[in-house]
């Protein structure tokens, strides 16, 4: 069997076929006058697909942003003043919604529920949305403001702007949690034409791609390997520590300052950091090229061949040598990957480097004298490796008698005590130190390698000031199911109705 690549099996799309537009009305959406519409797309032997959108025209002198939302998002206009913005609907017609994308028979996979596998690549859902976002980008051309384009594509919507070089071109885009990788990743001809890893390197504008460390399908890895792949130079990676699916406010001014920058030619962006491990004298160190001077550089680490989405970052200190930064990194297992980027910030963007991995043993690094860590956290680290949830960054606040603990609004949550070097054994005790700010229940919970969620709740008050706690792992419930210290991969603190401050966590 011939393998496909991109090129082949998008060489017949035609670029110049007629988009017969049919306006079905003008709504108001809190002042502003959006345009529902369908126009044409792919052709094919049993008919056209009618390509549903809605669009809002602030100018005919302004650039436009074409948004493809994630698979179940809606099709709401954000408040962006200063662009025209298109959004399209790739999905389809479905029960719950009112009106979508008509696609043909032959393309029956582009709306259906679940994907269909082992269907030839022209007659997949992945090539039929691809060709929605391709026939949005020649509309906007044709018909929106100044020409000047830039796209977003949020999750399975991201994977939409990497396809889009077969084909079209365009000013700038912007991806955000890429799913990157589809559950058939491993038929041979998806891998060939349909993967995003087959697009990076024939990439024909300047693309941003935004990803969490922790998210929920790994995605961190495959993304870094689409830019290995990636031949331009302008491209940037920028990955939010500590967080799943969460953009940060770096995030957000990420997306700004690059979409000013390309559509309308403001600012200047950051180079990207290189990140490179090496051996000397039996230990093993990081060095991070960059030229210039970072606002602030950080060196991120995880230990442990595990998931992406299950990894505990650390920060590890670098220091100023030459024209570069160093930073010397403990082995506690010789065999275990070590995985790690470094971000800079600068200009107003946060710009990453590739995530790499390394195995110490295979680079002649020898064990260090580390041992098991029973101190996991206490005040002194600052937010150290506590995660960010729902764009929310842990802060110190000091609690009663002048002891600092960390916080947050909403639940706090570590990788930490799945990290090997503070994994706990049987018998173990874990102690906590925390304080209420008002009375309440706290809800301690830990999610275990099985998915299993086991919750100890304890009765927190303010009068206690400082309240010091040791769990056994009998105390953490679920149903009749048993948790076992060496399965945690979360530990979380959720309040009921007001601040918890914690300060410490200990094995004893």
């Amino acid at each position: 069997m011939e393998l496909m690549t991109p090129q082949i099996l998008w060489k017949d799309f035609d670029t110049q076929a007629p988009l017969d537009e049919t306006v079905l009305r003008y709504v108001d959406d809190e002042g502003r006058k959006i345009k529902e519409f369908y126009f044409s797309g792919l052709r094919t032997s049993d008919g056209v697909v009618r390509i549903f959108a809605r669009y809002l025209h602030n100018g005919d002198n302004l650039p436009t942003i074409i948004f493809f939302g994630d698979e179940d998002d809606s099709l709401k206009i954000p408040h962006i003043s200063r662009h025209n913005f298109l959004v399209v609907d790739y999905t389809g017609v479905k029960k719950d919604k009112i009106r979508g994308t008509m696609y043909p028979y032959s393309l029956k996979d582009a709306q259906s529920n679940e994907p269909v596998y082992g269907l030839p690549p022209k007659s997949s859902r992945w090539y039929a949305w691809a060709s929605v976002a391709m026939h949005a980008v020649l509309y906007a051309q044709r018909h929106c403001g100044n020409g000047k384009i830039g796209v977003i594509g949020i999750g399975q919507g991201g994977s939409l702007v990497w396809k889009l070089s077969a084909c079209v071109n365009v000013d700038a885009g912007v991806t955000l949690f890429s799913t990157g990788y589809e559950p058939n990743a491993d038929d041979l001809n998806y891998r060939a034409c349909l993967d995003n890893r087959s697009y990076a390197p024939i990439l024909k504008f300047p693309v941003i791609e935004i990803v969490s460390s922790n998210e929920g399908d790994g995605s961190i890895d495959f993304m870094s390997e689409i830019f290995a792949n990636i031949k331009r130079k302008d491209c940037r990676l920028c990955i939010n520590e500590r967080s799943n699916h969460t953009l940060g406010e770096a995030g957000k001014h990420n997306i700004e300052l690059w979409l000013r920058h390309y559509l309308e030619g403001d600012g200047n962006i950051p180079e990207t950091p290189i990140l490179r491990p090496y051996e000397s004298e039996g230990k093993m160190y990081f060095e991070v090229k960059y030229p210039g001077n970072p606002e602030e550089i950080e060196l991120f680490v995880s230990i442990g061949n595990v998931h992406g989405a299950e990894r505990n970052w650390s920060n590890v200190k670098t220091m100023k040598l030459g024209d570069g930064y160093l930073a010397p990194v403990n082995v506690y297992d010789i065999n275990a990957p070590i995985n790690a980027y470094v971000t800079i910030k600068e200009c107003g963007y946060k710009i990453s480097s590739i995530l790499i991995s390394r195995v110490p043993a295979k680079m002649g690094v020898a064990a260090d004298s580390t041992k098991h860590n029973r101190l996991i956290y206490d005040s002194d680290m600052g937010i150290d490796d506590w995660a960010h949830i729902d764009n929310e960054k842990p802060v110190m606040k000091e609690g009663p008698f002048g002891i600092d603990g960390v916080y947050a609004s909403k639940p706090l949550v570590t990788f930490k005590l799945a990290d090997i070097r503070f994994r706990g054994t049987e018998g173990g005790l874990l102690q906590v130190m925390f304080c209420s700010r008002v009375k309440q229940t706290i809800k301690f919970a830990i999610t275990d390698s099985k998915k299993r969620t086991f919750v100890c709740p304890v009765e927190g008050d303010f009068r206690q000031g400082w309240v010091t706690k040791n769990f056994v792992e009998g105390d953490f419930k679920m149903q009749n199911e048993a948790l076992a210290w060496k399965d945690i991969v979360t530990f979380e603190v959720i309040p009921e109705s007001g601040p918890v401050l914690i300060s410490s966590l200990l094995w004893v």
